[in-house]
């Protein structure tokens, strides 16, 4: 690499005076170094905490196997004393001696000599004071030993709670531990049992001493620096080997591996504890977790000093690997600032055939492309220059275009608030006239009607015939006009819609009268399917009946002489269906998509003129969609077609469908007011 490569490399600021970014050939193995260190780190700090959890481990074990040890030898030491004393307790001479304190007060010196004696025998030790015989009240009868210092006093034997292994009556028991002044005292209670009847106790209180070399001999089984304590299970009486009192740990906690204690002065201690067959006491041997953390920190310090000398190393290599691999790297970096500042002539020197090496090769390829690409870009920048200006004249033109363009869209927009406006008019138009054809039409009616009954003079059967083709041509005509009154209230949005429980039942039976006359002069057969009393629709009554003559009258106009309409119904869960069938001609599938327009009729009779206006099918699917429902049609041609109303299904407590059981309450009546006026029900002719 030249000298003239050094600047770049480590230069501190750039040609501008902005200082540089730290080089690639300082970051490569400063990088590796925080990776190396980190690792190392983390390392130590593993292996730190696995040691010390391990080492933890490690004393707990050696801490219970001394323990337990210890434990049980105390433990068969105080079962020889309790046999001992469970001897002398069962001898009739004690339980005589009993008997007659209270018969006989003033007893013989032969007897009270004869109990002395027995006594004597498990006097033993320089730890034990004297051995007791004690009635129930506490009086002492007889004793030998030593005399008791003044302050201790015979302890209460039915306060010595019995352990699990001594409950019988007449078991000896051990006391808890109590500290007196600076030393630890405690007593061996056995009942005196006759006939099942205690008589009184053989009580000895022993000063709580034990061998000198207990805790040197648990130091050398262990190799640990422990300390040896003892404890009553209630966590009392604490003492220290051999029986010094002392005061209890301040805290106790028991973590995953065990129990801790912490000492004012000691700090954080581990222990371990066992329990002492046959007494309320604990054997405890704790040691200070710093004496435990002292060994390992002596090892970290040792694996420390390795990691620095492998960092140190690792730091050379990273050094050396990263010139190695940075070189090449800023030689390029330095050429490309060059071929940024419009200099494409110089060459960088290729080593071998790596990736760096096949990099400058390509490098050089692109520094004479992006030559000739200059030369080429400069060309072209002249000849966009010029279409830039003719880009400008464009926009200009552009923006004359959608000035015109806004022009047009608010000419459109009142346009389409005028075309709004025409069909309001439209719409009250067709209810205005609607409302006003209907005046002339009843009276036509009733005027036919009084003629008919011959109010105005007799009438003869030429006239009667003209009089009721007037009524049919005016209940003709009336349809007509309700229909296309209908249509400009749905149309208008004025449609009233009272939504309540509608059995279908009851609805659909009372339809028949209502396109009888059409079915005889059909000469067709009429079938009803029964609904089930449970099926309820959630709809307005007047309408559904409204839809569902429109759709049988529609049925009977296309049905030919001799065929069949049938009506039925049918639920699921959230829906009621009503079929009306018919066996008709069918409707040609090209009609399908218009057949619900308002003022479309289906051409499914050719050889016979069309009634109505077209409105009764548009105005069906109005009134079921305003109900939140709809109504839809199948078809085949030469069989028939069928048109389906469906309508919400409403939940009626007590009126369930097995099948549908829990589906919910009842759905309170609500209406939907589309207008001033509510629709009155009119059958429709299609």
């Amino acid at each position: 690499m030249s000298s003239s490569d050094a600047p770049a490399r480590s230069g501190p600021q750039t040609p501008h005076g902005v200082p540089r970014a730290l080089s690639i050939e300082w970051k490569l193995p400063l990088l590796i170094t925080a990776v190396l260190a980190a690792g190392l780190a983390a390392f130590l700090a593993f292996t730190y905490f696995t040691l010390a959890r391990r080492s933890e481990t490690v004393v707990r074990d050696r801490f219970i196997h001394a323990s337990r040890l210890l434990a049980s030898e105390i433990a068969s030491a105080v079962a020889e004393r309790k046999a001992a004393f469970d001897s002398v307790a069962r001898n009739p001479r004690i339980a005589e001696f009993l008997k007659s304190a209270g018969t006989r007060p003033s007893r013989s010196k032969a007897d009270s000599a004869a109990v002395t004696a027995l006594l004597a025998r498990v006097v033993g030790g320089h730890d034990s004071l004297a051995v007791l015989v004690v009635d129930t009240t506490k009086r002492v009868l007889a004793s030998a030993g030593r005399p008791f210092p003044p302050e201790i006093h015979v302890i209460d034997p039915e306060s010595v709670a019995p352990t699990s292994s001594d409950d019988a009556i007449g078991a000896v028991r051990v006391s808890n531990m109590v500290n007196v002044g600076d030393r630890t005292l405690f007593w061996i209670v056995a009942p005196v049992v006759a006939q099942n009847r205690r008589l009184g106790y053989v009580l000895e209180p022993r000063w709580l001493d034990g061998s000198p070399n207990a805790l040197r001999d648990i130091r050398e089984m262990t190799r640990e620096d422990l300390m040896l304590f003892s404890r009553n299970i209630d966590g009392t009486g604490w003492n220290y080997q051999p029986g010094v009192a002392i005061p209890a740990p301040t805290h106790r906690e028991v973590t995953r591996l065990g129990v801790t204690h912490e000492r004012p002065g000691t700090g954080r201690l581990i222990v371990e504890e066992a329990p002492i067959a046959g007494t309320p006491w604990l054997i405890v041997l704790d040691s200070p977790v710093q004496t435990l953390l002292a060994r390992l920190k002596a090892t970290i310090e040792r694996l420390a000093w390795w990691s620095l000398l492998l960092l140190a190393a690792g730091a050379a290599l990273s050094w050396a690997i990263g010139r190695r691999i940075t070189t090449p790297i800023i030689a390029l970096t330095t050429a490309a600032d060059q071929v940024g500042s419009g200099t494409y002539a110089r060459v960088i020197p290729v080593v071998g055939n790596d990736e760096v090496g096949r990099l400058t090769v390509r490098f050089h390829e692109m520094a004479a492309q992006v030559s000739e690409a200059r030369r080429e870009l400069e060309r072209r920048a002249s000849d966009a220059q010029h279409v830039a200006d003719e880009l400008a004249g464009a926009n200009r033109r552009l923006q004359q275009a959608m000035t015109e363009a806004e022009s047009a869209r608010t000419e459109a927009e009142r346009a389409r608030t005028e075309s709004e406006a025409a069909n309001r008019a439209k719409s009250d138009f067709l209810a205005m006239m609607s409302h006003e054809l209907r005046t002339p039409l009843n009276a036509i009616a009733g005027y036919a009607q009084l003629l008919e009954m011959g109010i105005h003079g007799p009438v003869t059967d030429q006239q009667r015939d003209a009089l009721n083709r007037i009524a049919r041509s005016q209940a003709h005509l009336l349809t007509l006009i309700n229909d296309v009154l209908n249509f400009a209230r749905i149309d208008a949005g004025q449609m009233r819609y009272v939504v309540q429980d509608v059995p279908m039942n009851d609805t659909l039976a009372g339809l028949e009268p209502l396109v009888a006359p059409q079915i005889a002069a059909r000469r067709l057969t009429f079938t009803y399917d029964t609904c089930a009393p449970h099926i309820v629709a959630a709809a307005d009554g007047d309408k559904v009946r409204q839809v569902v003559v429109n759709l049988l009258s529609n049925a009977v106009k296309y049905t030919p002489v001799g065929g069949t309409v049938r009506l039925a119904c049918d639920a699921d869960a959230t829906t009621v269906h009503v079929h009306v069938t018919d066996t008709g001609p069918g409707i040609d599938p090209d009609q399908l998509p218009v057949i619900f327009e308002p003022f479309v009729q289906g051409d499914r009779a050719l050889n016979r003129p069309n009634e109505g206006v077209g409105l009764g099918l548009a105005i069906s699917r109005d009134l079921a969609r305003g109900m939140a429902g709809d109504v839809t049609v199948t078809t085949e041609l030469g069989v028939g077609s069928t048109f389906t109303l469906a309508l919400p299904r409403a939940r009626l407590a007590g009126h369930a469908d097995p099948a549908d059981a829990g589906l919910g309450a009842r759905v309170g009546d609500q209406a939907r007011v589309g207008g001033r006026d509510s629709v009155g029900f009119a059958p429709q002719v299609v």
